[in-house]
């Protein structure tokens, strides 16, 4: 077995490879507290393996009215650059729920850990937590460059969290940033509505010669057996569809599947599904479209990993503004 197929690797958000210093900027923001009702908790349903398909046909698609895929590549790259105009860093309530299970290819235990199995642990397992989740957007000044943090609540074990939470949720809109859009071959495949909303579906395809930005994996590296610390970045190629309004040119949800296999490291499948819901400044009448519910599917080295995420309880931190965000409305 190769040092890559023991690997530890994670998902990381990417844009330009700049370091920021996240509490530095959180402590220079100025926070817009959030005061949501307390709402009745809801028995969660169960997580079931139903990764998105991104190849498969949209029953509800329709050509009519036409679409032009300029017009909403523009639309959706002035909501991208808005969000990073208007929003330095956000928290939220974060509602994590995971699940691991042997894959119907699975021939015996292997010596895998990271966002995958867990070490030692039994083949069928779960848990879930609550986490104060971070995100920087880092400096307006500075090249585009998403950080996230974590850290979890009382009654959250959380010795296990980064080898299995992955990461770069809030980064995946932001493939429709002018500075990203040229990475990816994109067209307009019809309108279908999501959640009685109408909407364009952008379909989205890495280009082939162009190095990945959006998500990269970190493995061990094969100097392992030396140096147990040495790591490597592995890029992944996406591809996806998104549901842009048509009315705004807001992201309101989004899927994505790996372009290609990982065979070196044993990765079959890597998908995620993102619900995004508004935020609202309302002082600057500028709304912020951030991740409200996300679901990611792995299949990697014989186990499937199931990992849900609810986030709540926004509260925006911005250098231009000071306001109360609202609730966002239910679909």
């Amino acid at each position: 077995m190769t040092a890559c197929s023991r690997a530890t690797f994670r998902f990381i958000a990417l844009a330009f490879c700049c370091t920021l210093v996240l509490l530095a900027n959180l402590a220079s923001a100025r926070i817009l507290s959030a005061a949501y009702p307390q709402e009745k908790e809801k028995k969660p349903h169960a997580l079931r393996w139903d990764p998105p398909r991104v190849d498969a046909p949209i029953r509800s698609l329709s050509a009519m009215p036409p679409c032009m895929l300029p017009d909403v590549l523009k639309m959706a790259g002035d909501r991208a650059v808005e969000l990073i105009d208007h929003l330095q860093n956000f928290i939220a309530r974060e509602q994590i729920r995971y699940e691991q299970i042997p894959s119907v290819s699975m021939s015996g235990p292997t010596g895998i850990t990271g966002i995958g199995p867990i070490p030692g642990q039994p083949e069928n397992m779960s848990f879930s937590g609550k986490f104060d989740y971070i995100v920087d957007f880092g400096k307006r000044s500075e090249p585009l460059h998403v950080r996230e943090h974590r850290t979890p609540l009382k009654g959250t074990v959380g010795a296990n969290l980064d080898a299995i939470v992955g990461k770069g949720l809030p980064v995946l809109a932001l493939i429709f940033h002018p500075s990203m859009q040229g990475d990816y071959e994109m067209r307009c495949e019809g309108s279908a509505p999501w959640n009685d909303q109408p909407a364009w579906v952008v379909y989205f395809t890495q280009k082939k010669g162009k190095r990945p930005r959006t998500v990269t994996m970190e493995t061990a590296s094969e100097l392992a057996s030396h140096d147990p610390n040495a790591r490597e970045i592995r890029l992944l190629r996406l591809k996806g569809r998104a549901w842009i309004a048509a009315s705004s040119g807001q992201v309101v949800h989004l899927e994505t599947n790996l372009l290609e296999k990982l065979p070196l490291i044993e990765l079959e499948e890597s998908a995620f599904s993102v619900d995004y819901a508004p935020v609202k400044f309302r002082a600057q009448n500028v709304e912020a479209w951030l991740p409200q519910f996300a679901i990611g599917y792995t299949d990697y080295a014989g186990r499937r990993m199931i990992v849900e995420h609810i986030f709540s309880e926004f509260q925006l931190f911005s250098v231009q503004t000071q306001d109360v965000i609202q609730k966002p409305k239910e679909p």
